[in-house]
C-alpha cells in the first residue's frame, strides 16, 4: 500500500543519493540532494554534461530509483514503491517531454496523442480521439494529424510530444532538454508554446536544459555540479531574446 503524507510541496527530496557500479568502483552520481518544489512552480535544472541533472530528473519522476534518501511526489513516497507502483503513480498526473521526442514511429500524430489517453481508462476510444484532435489543434498541427513521425519536422514532432503530455492533464511535467534537437528559431517557438500551455493549465514544470535563456524563463534555477546543488536561485532576470532586445532598441 502506498504511504501518503500531507504536504504543501508537489515534490520533496531529502538527502537523495545515487551511486552506480563501474567495474570494481562505485561512482557517485548524486550526493545529498534535498529540495522542495511547490505546485505551479517552474524549475530549471542546469549544469555541465555528466553533472547528474538528467539522473536527478529521472529520480524525481520515478523513472529511476535513488540509492538512499526520500522522494515524495504528489504526497506519495516514491522511494518505497516498486516499478509497477511508480508506473501507476506516473499515470496519475505526470507528463514527459524528451529531447528525442519518444514518439511511436508506427503511429500517426493523432494515434501518438490518443493512445495514452485511451490507455488511462478515463476516456472511450472516440473520446480519446476527440481530445487528441483538440490538443493537436492547440499546438498548431490540425493539418498533420494523419502524418507519421518520419513525415514531420523535429519541431512538429516535439509539438506532438507536447500535445501528448498536456492531453493527460498532468499536475507536473518533466522535460529533459526539450529543445536539444532543434535549431534556435524552432527551439524558441517550442519553448513559447510549452510555457504558454504551462501557464494556461497551471502545471508544475521541471526541466533539464543547457539553454541559459530557457532557464531564465523559469521561476527558479537549480545549478548542479558533481552531483550536488551548488546554487538555487529565483529568476529576476530579463528573459527577452537578443532578437526582441534589438527590436525594442
Amino acid at each position: 500500500m502506498m504511504q501518503e503524507i500531507q504536504t504543501d510541496s508537489l515534490l520533496k527530496l531529502k538527502d537523495v543519493t545515487k551511486t552506480v557500479s563501474s567495474g570494481t568502483e562505485q561512482l557517485t552520481i548524486l550526493q545529498g540532494i534535498s529540495l522542495e518544489i511547490k505546485p505551479g512552480e517552474t524549475t530549471a535544472i542546469v549544469g555541465a554534461s555528466g553533472c547528474g541533472k538528467s539522473t536527478l530528473l529521472g529520480i524525481m519522476a520515478g523513472l529511476d530509483e535513488c540509492s538512499s534518501g526520500e522522494i515524495w511526489l504528489q504526497g506519495q513516497a516514491l522511494h518505497q514503491l516498486d516499478e509497477d507502483q511508480r508506473a501507476a503513480l506516473r499515470a496519475q498526473g505526470v507528463g514527459f517531454v524528451f529531447q528525442n521526442f519518444q514518439l511511436l514511429l508506427g503511429l500517426t500524430a493523432l494515434e501518438n496523442v490518443s493512445l495514452p489517453i485511451e490507455m488511462s481508462g478515463q476516456h472511450s476510444f472516440s473520446g480519446s480521439q476527440n481530445l487528441a484532435r483538440d490538443w493537436l489543434n492547440k499546438v498548431g498541427l490540425a493539418h498533420r494529424i494523419t502524418h507519421y513521425p518520419r513525415q514531420l519536422s523535429g519541431g512538429e514532432q516535439q509539438r506532438v510530444a507536447i500535445a501528448r503530455a498536456f492531453a493527460a492533464q498532468p499536475k507536473v511535467l518533466f522535460a529533459d532538454e526539450p529543445t536539444g534537437n532543434l535549431d534556435s528559431k524552432t527551439g524558441h517557438q517550442i519553448i513559447d508554446l510549452l510555457f504558454d500551455l504551462n501557464r494556461e493549465h497551471q502545471t508544475t514544470l521541471i526541466l533539464v536544459t543547457h539553454d541559459e535563456y530557457l532557464a531564465k524563463r523559469c521561476d527558479r534555477t537549480l545549478r548542479i555540479e558533481d552531483g550536488k546543488i551548488i546554487n538555487d536561485t529565483q529568476s529576476n532576470l530579463d528573459t527577452t531574446t537578443p532578437e526582441e532586445q534589438r527590436s525594442h532598441a
